[in-house]
């Protein structure tokens, strides 16, 4: 850590004494005696597919790595931990850094497993990572965008979440999780996606299927508060890695969603499922139909706006957050036992 100091008595008469380019040379480096200068957090994403992982205040992740899972997911700490501990590794060798110079910022899917959670700050302790805080991927690309309400449709690789947002803050009762990631809607997941399948309709906008999207983004709605339900449903931003590869995805869905409030939806008694809750009144939601509208994560990549949104948030406060308000760092058992 570096601390310029401003000059004392003692030498107010050289400054004086210097030439005018060495004034402007010397007031560079000359700042307030409370000014630090700390290194950039690490911003690391654990995505569907893959790690995105680059320093603060980049315009996007340099650093790509392929996220290959077990079939069978890890079921305790240690066998998170055998699966994390090599590829955050893998990452620094990317960075060239050393972990023990650099806080890190973890960006990760909502509802990742308490193993998970402990198995990664396990293996950021014994990589000497300071101090870590973790961000959920939903949260983050408003302030990549520069928006205070709307609603954020993630569709990754095995599930789709929504989750909307009023005056800069997430309605946490609105978020929706259904299995109809890539998985469960393309069969072939090597082929390149040209046309709409039946498998995409029955997983995106089939209203028959409880664990379709257009139900997600209808109960997430309808889940809003009435006075900001219009200010969400005319800003819905599709994003996650399925968006590039869809064609048309989010404009099908509101085009579904759209037919259903206008016409006589069908009925949902029927319907049952373990993760979805579909709508119980579409008369609810039936004033916003001429207001849904679909929005582009432009000029950023949809499957990179959270990371960007974690960057500028982690940009604006690591400098101007002496009391640890707004980034509530954990840090490692050592610097705790130390302090």
């Amino acid at each position: 850590m570096v601390v310029a100091r401003t000059p004392t008595k003692n030498n107010v008469g050289s400054r004086l004494a210097l030439t005018p380019s060495d004034r402007i040379r010397f007031a560079r480096v000359t700042r307030p005696s409370s000014f630090t200068l700390e290194r950039l957090p690490v911003i690391l994403e654990w995505g569907s597919w893959m790690l995105r992982v680059d320093f603060t205040e980049q315009r996007q992740p340099r650093h790509l790595l392929p996220l290959s899972l077990p079939a069978s997911l890890p079921k305790s700490k240690d066998d998170w931990y055998h699966v994390i501990y090599p590829l955050l590794n893998l990452c620094w060798d990317r960075l060239m850094s050393a972990p023990s110079s650099r806080r890190v910022i973890v960006v990760h899917p909502p509802f990742m497993s308490r193993d998970w959670e402990c198995a990664i700050r396990q293996s950021f302790w014994d990589l000497g990572v300071p101090a870590i805080v973790f961000l959920c991927s939903l949260h983050t690309p408003p302030l990549a965008l520069g928006w205070k309400r709307g609603m954020i449709i993630h569709i990754g690789k095995s599930e789709a979440c929504c989750l909307a947002h009023a005056d800069g803050t997430p309605i946490e009762n609105t978020l929706q999780i259904a299995k109809c990631g890539y998985e469960a809607a393309v069969s072939d997941t090597e082929q390149v996606i040209s046309l709409w399948t039946n498998g995409m309709k029955d997983a995106w906008i089939n209203e028959s299927n409880p664990n379709s999207l257009v139900l997600a983004v209808a109960k997430c709605l309808q889940s809003c508060p009435i006075d900001v339900r219009k200010h969400v449903a005319s800003n819905l931003v599709f994003c996650g890695p399925t968006t590039i590869v869809v064609p048309d995805l989010s404009n099908k869905v509101i085009d579904r969603l759209r037919k259903l409030l206008k016409e006589d939806a069908p009925e949902l008694e029927e319907l049952t499922s373990d993760l979805t809750a579909f709508p119980t009144k579409w008369e609810m939601l039936a004033p916003v139909h001429d207001v849904l509208t679909p929005q582009s994560t432009g000029p950023f990549r949809p499957d990179m706006v959270s990371w960007i949104g974690a960057s500028l948030w982690a940009t604006v406060w690591h400098r101007h957050d002496e009391d640890d308000a707004n980034i509530k760092w954990i840090y490692a058992p050592q610097a705790d036992a130390a302090s």
